[in-house]
C-alpha cells in the first residue's frame, strides 16, 4: 500500500477564479517531518488575504431615555466635523451633563454618539470642544463602514476620525482580531500593537497570526512585523516582516508534492509588483526526477497603447535512471532541453478599431501536456497571429496573419487574409436586403516536420445573399437567393491555374406562432398554475445549392470554404411551450422541441430524413427539474443517443440527481448524486456511476462532512474501475468556501498506466 499526503490551500480574489493551494504526497515515513512546515505555508497563505471588508455596515441599538443634542457651540464645523463629513455630532444617553466652564459634556448610561456613518456606544463618555477629544469607558464599541472595534477604554477624535483603544477587539466579518493597543490613525489606517488576526470568532481562536506590530489599510494592504504562526497553543513559524496586498493573491505560493513522473517536487510562485502597470510572477520549480526549472510571467499596461503579457519557462530536463535521489543510478542521466515563450498584446486603438497579436513558441508537442496540463486542455496548440479589426458603418473589415512557428504542428498559414463583412442592408425602398462576405486569402498548408509538404494557393471568395422578408397573413416568409464565387490560383491539378468556382443557392425561411390561453387555476402536488398558455412555433427552411462548377475533390482542403458541395433539403422544426404565472412573473413549465432535415433527391447523400432530434425541459416546481435530449436514426430504425437528467433540490436539507447517458455505439450508463444534511454538524454525499452494458460499477464516491466551527472537514473515498481506490481529507475555511486544505490523501491499488503529471501550473 502506498501512502500519499496532500496539502492544498486555495485563496481567491473573487471566489470563482484565483486559487492558492499546496499539496504533498509521500511514500516514505521520513517525509512526515515536512508536515509542520507545510502547514505553516498553508496558514501563512490564508492569512495573507486578511483585511477589512469595506462594505460591511453595523448598527448598535441601545436604550435611550434622554435625547440631548449638543449645544450650538458644539456643532462648530471646524472643531467637530471631518473634512469629508460635515454632519453634526449627536449625543444620547440616560444622563447628560454640560459643564459650561470646561466646555465639556459628560454622558452616562447607554451612551450613543453618531456622526455620519460612525457610531460610538459605551457606558460613559466625556467630550471636550477645546481638545476635540472623546474619552469613552465601559463596553466601548466604535462602528464604521470599515468595521467595528470594541474595548474597555477609548480615546477618540471625531474630527480626524482617529483614536486609541486599550484591550481592543476588531470585528469585520469574516475577520476577527485583538490587541493590547489598537490605534485608528485615520479612516483608512488601523494599527495594532501586540495583537493577532484570525477568521475564528471564538474568544480563544483555534489559529491566529500573532504580530508585534500590525498595520492594516482596509482594502489595500497589510504590513506585519515579528510574525508568529500559532495553531492552538503551538507556534509553527516565525517571519520578521511581511507585506501583503489585500486585494491580490499571496506574494508567494508553495506547491510541494509527489508524483509518479516527477518524484518529490516543490513549485514556487513569487508574485512581483513593480508598479500599477507592471506586475508578474516568478516561478522557481524543482522536481526530483526533472531537475530545476525557472519561469517568468510579466503582465503590463501601456497607457493608450493596450496591455498584454510575456511568459517564459525553461528547463534542461534531466531524467536520472533511478527511482529516488538516494538510489544508485542504473544508467546515464538523460538530458533534454524544453521551454516555452509567449507574448500576447491587445490594443484598443479607438472605439472602432482593435488589434491583437500573439507570438508563441513551444519546444515540443508534449511540453504543455507534461507541465501545463490545464492550459493544454484549453488550447493544445497556441497560435502565432496578428489580427486587426475595424468596425465600419455597414459592416466590418479585418486583416489577419497566421504564421507557423512550431514546426511540429500542422497549420494553415494566412499571409495575409483580408475580409469584409456586410451585414443585412436594405436596398432603398425595394424591401430587399443584401448581405455578403468577401475574403482574400494567401494560404499555405504545412505538414509537421520533418516533412516539407506544402500546399499553396491564393483564394478570393465572395459569398452574397439577397433576401426579401415579408408577412403573408399570419406567416413570416423570407425567400432568399445567393451566389458564391471563389477564385483559386492553384488546384490539385498543376495544369489548372486561375480557376473560378461558382455555386448558386436559393431557399426560404417560413415561421409562424400560435397560442391559446386556458383559464386554469390549480395547485396540485405543489405545482402552482395561474392560467396556462400553450405556444406552438413551427418553422420550415428550404435550402437548395447547385453543384459547384468545380468539385471539392479537385481542390486542396484548407478550410470550410473548399468543401462547398451540392445541397438540397428541407429543415423542419416544431416547438411547443407551456407557460404560467407565479408571483407576477411568467415561467416555463414545459418546453418540447423536435427538428430534422428532410433530404431531397439532389442532396449529396441519400434522400429521406436525417436524424430526428428532440429536446425536453420540464420544471413543474422550483425544486424539480427534468431535461432530456435524444437522436433517432430513421434509417436504422433505432435511438442512436439519449440523455436525461432529474434533479431534486430541497435546499440545505437534501438534493438528489439522477442521470442516464446512452449511445447505441458506445455507452449506456446511469449516474446518481445524493447529498443530505443530517444536522448542523454532519453532511453526507454519495455519487455512483454504473455501466449497464457490462453490468459493472464504473465509479463510486462517498464523502462525509463535519462542521468544525470555522472549518468544514470532508473525508472522501473514491473507487474507479481500472484505476483503483483513493481516500483523502479536505479542510475548507467557512469564511472562504473555495479555500481548501487537503490532508492525508491516500491512494492504494492504483492500476492506472502511464503518466500522472501534476496539474498545478
Amino acid at each position: 500500500m502506498s501512502i500519499s499526503v496532500i496539502l492544498r490551500s486555495i485563496a481567491t480574489k473573487n471566489l470563482s477564479e484565483k486559487r492558492f493551494f499546496a499539496s504533498l504526497r509521500m511514500t516514505e515515513k521520513r517525509y512526515f517531518i515536512l508536515v509542520p512546515s507545510l502547514i505553516c505555508c498553508l496558514i501563512f497563505g490564508i492569512f495573507s488575504k486578511f483585511g477589512f471588508a469595506q462594505n460591511t455596515s453595523y448598527s448598535t441599538e441601545s436604550p435611550q431615555k434622554n435625547k440631548f443634542p449638543l449645544p450650538e457651540g458644539f456643532k462648530d464645523k471646524k472643531s467637530l466635523n471631518s473634512k469629508e463629513d460635515n454632519s453634526p455630532v449627536e449625543l444620547n444617553g440616560d444622563q447628560i451633563e454640560f459643564l459650561q466652564a470646561e466646555n465639556k459634556m459628560i454622558a452616562v448610561g447607554h451612551v450613543v454618539m453618531t456622526k455620519g456613518g460612525t457610531r460610538l456606544t459605551c457606558d460613559r463618555v466625556e467630550f471636550s470642544k477645546d481638545t476635540k477629544i472623546t474619552v469613552a469607558d465601559g463596553h466601548v464599541v466604535l462602528s464604521t463602514p470599515q468595521g467595528k472595534i470594541s474595548g474597555d477604554h477609548m480615546t477618540y477624535n471625531f474630527d480626524s476620525m482617529s483614536g486609541e483603544f486599550m484591550g481592543a477587539r476588531i470585528f469585520a466579518d469574516p475577520y476577527y482580531g485583538a490587541g493590547k493597543l489598537v490605534t485608528k490613525i485615520d479612516a483608512n489606517h488601523i494599527q495594532m500593537i501586540k495583537g493577532y488576526l484570525t477568521t475564528c470568532d471564538l474568544d480563544k481562536p483555534h489559529f491566529r497570526l500573532l504580530s508585534r506590530k500590525l498595520d492594516i489599510y482596509p482594502g489595500d494592504k497589510m504590513i506585519a512585523r515579528n510574525i508568529k504562526m500559532i495553531v492552538g497553543a503551538v507556534p509553527l513559524a516565525y517571519i520578521p516582516r511581511f507585506s501583503q496586498a489585500l486585494d491580490e493573491k499571496p506574494w508567494v505560493t508553495y506547491t510541494p508534492g509527489y508524483s509518479k513522473n516527477w518524484g518529490a517536487f516543490l513549485l514556487q510562485d513569487w508574485r512581483l509588483h513593480f508598479n500599477d502597470n507592471v506586475k508578474g510572477h516568478l516561478y522557481l520549480d524543482y522536481r526530483e526526477k526533472k531537475a530545476f526549472a525557472p519561469g517568468l510571467r510579466v503582465n503590463y499596461k501601456i497607457p493608450n497603447k493596450g496591455e498584454g503579457f510575456v511568459r517564459l519557462y525553461y528547463m534542461n530536463e534531466l531524467t536520472p535512471q533511478r527511482k529516488h535521489f538516494w538510489n544508485i543510478k542504473t544508467d546515464k542521466t538523460i538530458a533534454k532541453e524544453r521551454f516555452r515563450s509567449e507574448w500576447r498584446h491587445k490594443w484598443t486603438i479607438d472605439d472602432k478599431t482593435e488589434a491583437i497579436w500573439q507570438y508563441s513558441v513551444v519546444k515540443d508537442s508534449t511540453f504543455l501536456k507534461d507541465y501545463f496540463k490545464r492550459e493544454y486542455e484549453k488550447d493544445s496548440d497556441p497560435q502565432t497571429f496578428f489580427l486587426l479589426t475595424r468596425t465600419l458603418p455597414k459592416g466590418s473589415l479585418s486583416f489577419r496573419v497566421n504564421d507557423r512557428v512550431n514546426r511540429y504542428t500542422k497549420i494553415v498559414e494566412r499571409l495575409p487574409e483580408i475580409q469584409y463583412n456586410l451585414v443585412n442592408q436594405g436596398l432603398g425602398k425595394t424591401g430587399l436586403y443584401l448581405k455578403s462576405t468577401d475574403t482574400y486569402s494567401n494560404l499555405s498548408l504545412k505538414d509537421p516536420s520533418p516533412t516539407e509538404v506544402r500546399l499553396e494557393t491564393m483564394r478570393v471568395d465572395s459569398d452574397n445573399q439577397l433576401s426579401y422578408p415579408m408577412k403573408v397573413g399570419f406567416i413570416e416568409l423570407t425567400p432568399n437567393v445567393g451566389q458564391r464565387e471563389t477564385y483559386y490560383s492553384k488546384t490539385k491539378d498543376p495544369i489548372h491555374y486561375g480557376v473560378i468556382r461558382s455555386a448558386f443557392s436559393t431557399g426560404a425561411d417560413l415561421s409562424t406562432k400560435f397560442y391559446k390561453v386556458y383559464d386554469l387555476h390549480k395547485n396540485f402536488w405543489g405545482m402552482e398554475i395561474n392560467r396556462l398558455r400553450h405556444i406552438v412555433t413551427p418553422t420550415i427552411s428550404y435550402v437548395y445549392r447547385r453543384t459547384p462548377t468545380l468539385s471539392s475533390d479537385d481542390l486542396d482542403f484548407f478550410d470550410g470554404v473548399d468543401s462547398v458541395t451540392r445541397d438540397h433539403y428541407i429543415a423542419l422544426g416544431l416547438e411547443n411551450k407551456w407557460q404560467t404565472k407565479r408571483q407576477g412573473k411568467s415561467v416555463d413549465l414545459l418546453r418540447v422541441l423536435w427538428s430534422s432535415n428532410f433530404n431531397l433527391k439532389e442532396h449529396i447523400g441519400h434522400g429521406s430524413f436525417d436524424d430526428v432530434k428532440s429536446y425536453i425541459e420540464f420544471k413543474p416546481v422550483d425544486w424539480l427539474t427534468f431535461n432530456s435530449d435524444s437522436d433517432y436514426d430513421p434509417h436504422r430504425h433505432l435511438l442512436s443517443s439519449a440523455n436525461f437528467d432529474i434533479y431534486i433540490n430541497r435546499g440545505e436539507k437534501w438534493t438528489f440527481g439522477f442521470g442516464k447517458r446512452y449511445s447505441v455505439d458506445s455507452t449506456d450508463q446511469i449516474t446518481t448524486d445524493f447529498r443530505v444534511k443530517f444536522n448542523p454538524k454532519w453532511k453526507l454525499k454519495l455519487y455512483d456511476r454504473f455501466d449497464i452494458n457490462h453490468g459493472q460499477q464504473k465509479s463510486q464516491e462517498f464523502t462525509v462532512t463535519r462542521d468544525l466551527h470555522e472549518w468544514e472537514m470532508d473525508v472522501s473515498y473514491n473507487e474507479t474501475r481500472g484505476q483503483g481506490s483513493e481516500i483523502w481529507m479536505v479542510f475548507r475555511l467557512k469564511a472562504f468556501p473555495d479555500m481548501n486544505l487537503d490532508l492525508f490523501g491516500t491512494s492504494f491499488n492504483r492500476r492506472k498506466a502511464g503518466s500522472q503529471s501534476w496539474e498545478g501550473k
